[in-house]
């Protein structure tokens, strides 16, 4: 029974070919924009925003001005569920080496920081920087041409009555830390060394030989660097840091905002999605209605000649799902092309694909579609059934 009024939908569109296609038209123009912005959102954007909601920067706390922070400090903070990471620092500003260099190539650079770390480092992952080991930014392997494996040697100078003294040690780099985690010149060194060298400074007794041995865990230190295990840990573990006595502040201000945007970027999409659709919903209803109200002589003749109500009412049904779904076979060509053309501009971007749709976001545009299409139809349905044969009779 649905071969008639399927094939009298489809001439009807071929008749109005216009229409159609101005139809379609407007289908593609709602709908096009919206996928590839689902692209975006699904690739660059969505990349981009869970980068810098996982970036441990983000997640730092750093610790304002100099304290006296004890080892039970360390202990109680440490074992804390939010906090991801901390170590103790010998002071408030970075320690930093009067230089560092690759002897073998003569590479050298000056006034390099000193960032103390351990086990479980956010910035260094599972490495682990024991005593005489070394972990370089990027940046400084990159200057000074070292890779893992090869010795940095650092050079820590002081001045007693009026004579430069200089300290040599010579550390073995075992790992690199990225640019993108750390994008400055710095060497992460263990605890023990950072504090020989503060010790050395401070300590006249100690010698340029002998000042690397016996470098003791200090009663209290003056800073420290701490991470938060999530971004939504941050307020309440810098209100639990202020009730300890430390004066924090988070690197990243506005990092609450963005962890808010990530959760609510799904939603402000949906929102625009739904008011898209409403929108050619209410235009394709419309049109509908408005095609059966120009044709309402015809089908009248159609009931007169005995076709059913149910078949005269299946073909704004057809109408609406064959615009629909050539519409969306356009959209999908142009989205593609548009796609590959993107993605192939941004060939050379640290993330795979700059715009990506997934299966289920076809499969969700196709269902969005057909539900808009069968229930945009319903009320041109509900005209036809107040259509009968006195309508042709009376036009006769």
């Amino acid at each position: 029974m649905t071969g008639l009024p399927l094939t009298l939908a489809v001439k009807e569109l071929r008749h109005d070919w216009r229409g159609s296609l101005c139809f379609i038209a407007a289908l593609v123009g709602v709908l096009a924009p919206m996928l590839v912005v689902l692209a975006l959102k699904n690739g660059f954007i969505g990349t981009l925003i869970d980068r810098l909601v996982e970036d441990p920067s983000n997640r730092e706390l750093l610790a304002v001005g100099s304290g006296a922070y004890d080892l039970e400090f360390f202990e109680t903070i440490g074992e804390r569920g939010d906090v991801a990471f901390i170590v103790p620092a010998t002071r408030s500003i970075n320690t930093v080496a009067n230089s560092v260099r690759n002897r073998p190539k003569r590479n050298l650079e000056r006034a390099v920081p000193l960032i103390p770390t351990a086990q479980g480092d956010p910035l260094l992952g599972d490495l682990i920087i024991n005593k005489g080991e070394a972990a370089l930014s990027e940046t400084l392997a990159e200057e000074l041409e070292l890779a893992i494996g090869d010795t940095a040697e650092m050079i820590i100078g002081r001045e007693i009555d009026g004579v430069s003294q200089n300290a040599i040690a010579e550390l073995t780099v075992t790992g690199i830390v990225p640019e993108r985690l750390y994008s400055r010149y710095a060497m992460f060194i263990s605890l023990p060394d950072l504090l020989a060298i503060e010790r050395f400074r401070d300590d006249r007794t100690l010698t340029p030989e002998t000042w690397r041995d016996g470098a003791e865990e200090q009663d209290s230190y003056a800073s420290f660097r701490l991470y938060a295990e999530r971004l939504e840990d941050l307020r309440a573990l810098e209100g639990a840091l202020t009730d300890a006595g430390a004066q924090v502040r988070p690197r990243a201000e506005n990092a609450t905002v963005l962890l808010l945007f990530r959760k609510n970027l799904d939603i402000l999409y949906a929102a625009v999605a739904l008011i898209a659709a409403a929108g050619f919903w209410a235009a394709m209803a419309a049109n509908l209605r408005g095609v059966v109200e120009r044709q309402r002589v015809s089908f009248s003749f159609l009931d007169l000649l005995g076709l059913s109500d149910r078949a005269r009412k299946s073909i704004p049904v057809f109408q609406s799902l064959i615009l629909v779904g050539l519409g969306i076979c356009v959209t999908f060509i142009i989205v593609l092309i548009i796609l590959v053309t993107i993605n192939a501009g941004f060939a050379g971007a640290p993330q795979q694909m700059v715009a990506l749709l997934g299966v289920w976001d076809v499969i969700g545009t196709l269902i969005l579609g057909f539900v808009t299409a069968l229930t945009a139809s319903a009320w041109a349905v509900l005209a036809i059934d107040k259509i009968g044969t006195e309508e042709v009779l009376r036009h006769a």
